[in-house]
């Protein structure tokens, strides 16, 4: 029988940044996606979003997509007093993008997320400022009017 792993400190990968990643616009592949709740109360859909790999040759991505392919990140959509038309207006514009067809119902929020799973699409990622335990972090956001249909179709890749 084999060991499943035996740690060595003389082999350990090269340290990875887990800063945010750079303001930009990006190719991403729609992960997973969830309902949340804020302590406030809010509800919220949180999206889980990897860069696409293999873009390294194409043009304003190789700086994006190129440098950063397979690393994740997550943004939210809040519901909140502010927003409360965020279906009507944040997560249908966020279905178009994906490719959602025109007066597309989804009955339940799994339709909705079924059908955007493994989507692509295109991001322009930003930064916000959240305080966590009173200390400041930088964090990746993608505000809803900044989610388009991708430009690299999954068949241009192959």
């Amino acid at each position: 029988m084999t060991d499943f792993l035996k740690t060595d400190y003389d082999h350990l990968p090269e340290s990875n940044s887990y800063d945010a990643l750079p303001t930009g616009v990006y190719e991403v592949m729609i992960k997973d996606i969830n309902e949340k709740q804020a302590a406030t109360g809010n509800a919220g859909v949180a999206f889980q979003l990897e860069v696409r790999r293999g873009l390294d040759s194409e043009g304003d991505l190789a700086n994006y997509n190129g440098k950063f392919g397979g690393r994740v990140f997550f943004t939210t959509v809040w519901n909140s007093d502010k927003n409360p038309e965020y279906r009507l207006t944040t997560l249908n514009a966020i279905a178009i993008a994906a490719g959602a067809s025109n007066k597309r119902v989804y009955e339940t929020f799994d339709d909705f997320r079924e059908e955007l799973l493994l989507k692509a699409v295109r991001v322009n990622l930003t930064h916000d400022i959240s305080t966590f335990q009173g200390e400041d972090r930088v964090q990746e956001t993608v505000a809803p009017w900044d989610w388009e249909p991708t430009q690299v179709l999954m068949a241009d890749m192959t």
